[in-house]
């Protein structure tokens, strides 16, 4: 077992990525900014974290569902 009290290198490994223009409603993006802004983050941050969360759920949800067949 690891030792809770040591300390770990978080390693960010760059993937290749592609720009992406989406239309959001006014009032959802001002509550994405007020959000990010609340957890010091710029939107886009927030917006990959929010589309990252949904995405694993899915590819979870969907790899259950295969399981079970």
């Amino acid at each position: 077992m690891t030792d809770p009290d040591e300390i770990t290198d978080l390693v960010f490994r760059p993937r290749p990525s592609e720009d992406v223009v989406l239309s959001i409603p006014v009032d959802a993006l001002a509550s994405i900014r007020e959000i990010a802004a609340e957890r010091d983050m710029p939107p886009e941050a927030l917006l990959r974290f929010y589309i990252g969360q949904g995405l694993r759920q899915d590819i979870a949800r969907r790899f259950s569902e295969r399981s079970v067949d």
